[in-house]
């Protein structure tokens, strides 16, 4: 699916930020896909970017995928996890709609267990965006991590099926 859900989330890319500069970060991206599921009835998390990592209000915006394929954007204040507001997602064509209803019903990993995966290491990583896609026919979590210790900005490629770490790459 070359559709990207997190179009207009405004990419600042948190990825080429240090580390310590994330320190007014207090909501993880943990909590934030529980808050911006919670917004939107039975909505599903497709996509989560954090925003201005580096200011004194950094930003967790969302993009959770209604039943019909409709997407709804959140914003949470990564502070104290408050509701900045809830507004109609990116206008998508019923064709993208509906590959967006088929890819969430192959998806067996939730975004947070794809994190969660994908951060597992002994250095620790700030996960800092989530997006569901279509890579290979298949759905694949891609999570944005950068390493605390070292400031290494990676992508890790997550099947969405089976929770498997099929790629890591630096981010470009």
């Amino acid at each position: 699916m070359a559709l990207s859900l997190l179009a207009g989330c405004g990419r600042d890319d948190p990825l080429n930020e240090p580390a310590e500069r994330f320190e007014m970060v207090e909501v993880d991206y943990a909590r934030a896909v529980r808050l911006s599921v919670a917004e939107v009835s039975a909505g599903e998390l497709v996509a989560l970017e954090l925003q201005k990592p580096e200011s004194v209000s950094p930003v967790w915006e969302s993009r959770v995928a209604e039943r019909d394929g409709q997407l709804r954007t959140v914003r949470l204040g990564a502070t104290r996890g408050e509701v900045l507001g809830t507004s109609a997602g990116p206008d998508l064509t019923d064709s993208e709609r509906q590959n967006l209803v088929e890819l969430l019903e192959q998806t067996r990993v939730l975004p947070d267990q794809a994190a969660r995966e994908a951060a597992d290491t002994p250095n620790g990583e700030v996960v800092t965006a989530i997006e569901l896609e279509r890579q290979d026919g298949r759905p694949v979590w891609l999570v944005s991590v950068l390493g605390v210790s070292d400031d290494a900005a990676m992508v890790h490629v997550v099947d969405a099926g089976t929770g498997e770490i099929l790629d890591r790459r630096p981010a470009a």
